[in-house]
């Protein structure tokens, strides 16, 4: 058994430390590049918060499992659990609100000028500040519950209606924030399969009027939109890719009230692989350039 326990905690932790790495490097590229070129463009500013988010998942996700995984189940008390709880699910629900946000932005950012989408363009520019504040407001305020109904190991009397963690429970959270979780979840990722659909047309679409204007024998270079775009259909779908699995899993072990270690950790771990693999996917691209080439 000691094995077992043993590569949990050497897993979590390289997850951990690989995609902490990862993001705050991604992180200082883009406030360095802030600093030095005195502008900002919503894309860069939501890679940004992207990464703050994806490194505040993977400390208050991995870190605790990797402490669990070398055995010590009892590290955290009644206002560590809390703590802890808390900046997991804000980080979870950032991460799925600041990727929608990310591919509403730039497939309204790419529509043609003569779409129905162009008078939209200059407000999305105008109003990405307040679009993310409300973003956060909303994550910081919904998950408030969370703290409220979040206890330490064995603080909890009534054991039968408790969710056990290992080294934190959680009572039976109230209907209403379920309902309002899953109606962000079901509507971000609604607006994230949209928003991929119509850039993908656009592209294509793109790709198809280039092809009978240039020669045969040129090369057409990509525009820097283009791959940008790319970039965010690549993050988006690897974003949905993990959901889609956590999700299964997670119905899985709640609808036959399974509570094995290794079925547990597995949903964690896949929790954890967009925060860790979205940096790699945006590292390449640096730095990224967001014009405008349907209005030409």
């Amino acid at each position: 058994m000691l094995p077992n326990i043993i590569f949990l905690g050497i897993m979590f932790l390289s997850v951990t430390t690989v995609g902490t790495i990862a993001n705050f490097f991604l992180f200082t590229f883009y406030l360095l590049n802030i600093l030095s070129r005195n502008k900002i463009s919503f894309l860069t500013f939501i890679f940004i918060q992207l990464s703050m988010v994806n490194s505040t998942m993977l400390i208050s996700k991995g870190v605790p499992q990797t402490l669990q995984g070398l055995g010590w189940n009892f590290f955290l008390d009644n206002v560590g659990c809390k703590v802890v709880f808390y900046f997991r699910k804000v980080s979870q629900g950032l991460s799925i609100s600041l990727t929608c946000l990310l591919c509403t932005f730039q497939a309204i950012t790419i529509s043609p000028s003569n779409s129905r989408w162009a008078e939209f363009k200059v407000r999305a520019t105008q109003h990405t500040i307040p679009f993310n504040l409300f973003c956060w407001i909303f994550n910081l305020l919904i998950e408030i519950p969370i703290p409220v109904t979040t206890r330490g190991p064995g603080s909890s009397n009534n054991i039968t209606d408790t969710f056990d963690f290992v080294f934190c429970t959680a009572e039976h959270i109230m209907a209403v924030y379920l309902i309002m979780t899953i109606f962000r979840n079901v509507l971000c990722l609604g607006f994230m399969l949209s928003a991929s659909c119509y850039m993908v047309l656009l592209l294509h679409k793109h790709h198809k009027h280039v092809q009978k204007i240039l020669s045969s024998n040129l090369s057409p270079r990509r525009h820097p939109e283009t791959r940008a775009t790319q970039t965010i259909l690549l993050l988006m779908s690897t974003f949905v890719s993990f959901y889609i699995l956590d999700l299964i899993l997670t119905l899985f072990l709640s609808y036959f009230n399974q509570k094995s270690p290794w079925m547990l950790s597995t949903s964690i771990f896949l929790s954890l692989c967009y925060p860790t693999i979205s940096p790699f996917l945006l590292i390449p691209r640096l730095p990224s350039c967001t014009c405008n080439f349907w209005s030409k």
